[in-house]
């Protein structure tokens, strides 16, 4: 359970995927969190290198906002909340987030870098322990810490 209250803090980052294009940064960073917006339900998740059972991952919704707000469900229960700011103009798409509220009191104010991608239906988000680099690739290797979820939009 603690391994997926981390995953879970990690992805409430849970990051916008739009397609690849030259666009304003300004206006890739608002069609991304527009887009984001919504229900996700973590498929997988990956841990420092400890892939979690598809039912455990199941158990993990992410409800984004708009206007970069967040929050992490896991059992129907909230565990986490918090604010992100997406960086869309980079490859890959970078986000920052800040959990503001949380039931492990000692995961406020953590800050955590991340990478992401988003479609329609499906986003990854990976990232790095908070005051660790950001991850450069889609993957969380043992030993580097990382967190690297794929979510699937959970229908209206």
């Amino acid at each position: 359970m603690a391994v997926i209250r981390s995953c879970v803090i990690a992805v409430l980052l849970l990051v916008p995927l739009v397609a690849h294009g030259q666009r304003p940064a300004a206006l890739s960073a608002t069609t991304d969190a527009a887009m984001l917006a919504g229900r996700w339900r973590a498929v997988s998740l990956t841990v420092d290198g400890q892939t979690a059972k598809p039912e455990d991952a199941a158990k993990i919704t992410v409800i984004n906002t708009a206007d970069g707000g967040w929050a992490v469900v896991v059992d129907g229960k909230q565990i986490a909340k918090g604010t992100n700011e997406l960086h869309a103009a980079t490859d890959p798409k970078r986000i920052d987030f800040e959990i503001t509220e949380s039931t492990d009191s000692s995961a406020v104010r953590r800050r955590h870098e991340g990478i992401y991608d988003l479609g329609e239906t499906t986003r990854r988000l990976c990232f790095a322990p908070s005051g660790k680099p950001r991850p450069t690739s889609f993957s969380a290797p043992k030993g580097s810490g990382a967190i690297f979820v794929t979510f699937e939009r959970v229908p209206d």
